[in-house]
């Protein structure tokens, strides 16, 4: 909408479980950039706490999406699938990351996109799909420090073996990254048996 107030301008990329935020002046000026997890609460609380209601922002679908234009509302928050421009940008020779936020910020500031329209059933459902975002995302945070503990007392079972491989799983968190044919370097021995490590093999297997 760029409408009179905006004092920033936001693009937003995402790759995979992560997001890169581009935060520019209305001359496409002083670029600021933040990343960090879209699916984690504390990822997406430090993506929101970087927008004020004079940001306007351009973001791919996403459940992060869906809460920015919960509480933003329709005409600060522009929301597109990621094939109708990211992935066209990238066929462009747009690389991903920054300078993928970047322009998706320039394109925000050049276009004058309008506010989005949305139906009562559109509406609905997003207020459905966020809130089951949320539950998943608590309960995941609270397993997580449950295990946590019970690793540490030594109390740990096969059960919370179970639940930190299917968090894991459907969070869509992969271990850490490294460069394209660059071998892991293991973090327990090969004879180790323990909680810990026994979990650190089981999630190199659904990397």
């Amino acid at each position: 909408m760029n409408t009179s107030d905006t004092e920033e301008f936001v693009g937003v990329d995402m790759i995979g479980n992560r997001y890169v935020m581009c935060i520019l002046n209305p001359d496409k000026g002083k670029p600021s950039y933040t990343s960090g997890r879209n699916d984690t609460e504390g990822g997406q609380l430090k993506f929101l706490s970087k927008l004020t209601d004079r940001s306007e922002v351009l973001i791919p679908s996403s459940a992060l999406a869906i809460r920015a234009l919960l509480l933003f509302g329709e005409e600060r928050v522009h929301i597109a699938p990621m094939g109708s421009l990211w992935s066209a940008w990238e066929r462009a020779g747009v690389k991903r990351g920054t300078a993928m936020a970047k322009f998706a910020a320039i394109y925000l500031i050049d276009e004058n996109l309008p506010p989005l329209e949305l139906s009562k059933e559109e509406i609905a459902q997003i207020h459905k799909d966020h809130a089951l975002e949320l539950e998943q995302i608590e309960r995941i945070g609270s397993d997580a420090v449950r295990i946590v503990e019970a690793v540490l007392s030594g109390e740990a079972t096969s059960k919370d073996f179970d639940t930190a491989v299917r968090n894991e799983y459907q969070s869509g968190i992969k271990p850490g990254g490294r460069g394209e044919g660059e071998a892991p370097a293991p973090l327990f021995d090969e004879e180790d048996t323990s909680f810990l490590a026994q979990l650190c093999r089981a999630l190199e297997k659904i990397k």
